[in-house]
């Protein structure tokens, strides 16, 4: 991936099954290249399947770190999500309050669930005032079936790109997230140190 950024001088995101030496345990994680070559970011999947054609749990480990945002690579900041993560929103909000404009959530998705999918996306758009763009494995590989559109969606929640082409272009302005951070939903509060002691109560 390394290589593939800097023969052809753009950032890129990709994937891998990231194992520690020292205690054997797999990450599913994603990684940021600049087109230095430079790995800007790893961030390991956190949200796990356990279901039939995903039996994530069986094989890897959840993520242990937050997602945090990446402000050298590319020329807006932007974090990282995976998959399954974007069921679950506090990833978004934890990376809209750090001040990330983009996320980018690669994803392996069938296309008989698709339309949940996309409703999910389009609303942590909203919800985190950021550019989303997620884009889904093109076909299955020796397990349950996988493809569909890849997106992406501008932070009023808006779809800009749903394509199934192997290479796709889509605008980004900085603009608009700053916009859409002043605007409702954009500007309400997050509240975190409540929701942190509403956690804290339910493992006492």
């Amino acid at each position: 991936m390394s290589e593939a950024a800097t023969t052809v001088g753009i950032s890129l995101i990709g994937g891998a099954i990231v194992r520690d030496p020292e205690s054997g345990t797999r990450h599913n994680t994603a990684l940021l290249y600049g087109p230095d070559g430079t790995c800007h970011a790893r961030y390991q999947k956190v949200h796990l399947p356990e279901e039939d054609g995903y039996w994530e749990t069986s094989h890897y480990e959840p993520g242990t770190d937050a997602p945090r945002v990446v402000c050298d690579a590319l020329p807006l900041p932007v974090g990282l999500q995976i998959c399954s993560d974007v069921n679950r929103p506090q990833g978004f909000q934890l990376l809209a309050a750090e001040g990330a404009q983009v996320v980018f959530a690669p994803r392996a998705t069938p296309p008989a669930t698709y339309d949940r999918w996309r409703l999910i996306l389009r609303a942590n758009a909203i919800m985190s005032g950021c550019y989303v763009i997620s884009a889904n494995r093109p076909r299955s590989e020796h397990g349950p079936p996988i493809g569909g559109p890849s997106l992406a969606i501008d932070p009023s929640g808006e779809v800009l790109l749903e394509t199934t082409d192997k290479v796709a272009l889509v605008r980004v302005e900085a603009a608009a997230a700053d916009a859409a951070k002043t605007v409702y939903p954009g500007y309400l509060e997050r509240f975190p140190e409540l929701y942190a002691k509403g956690w804290d109560d339910l493992r006492s």
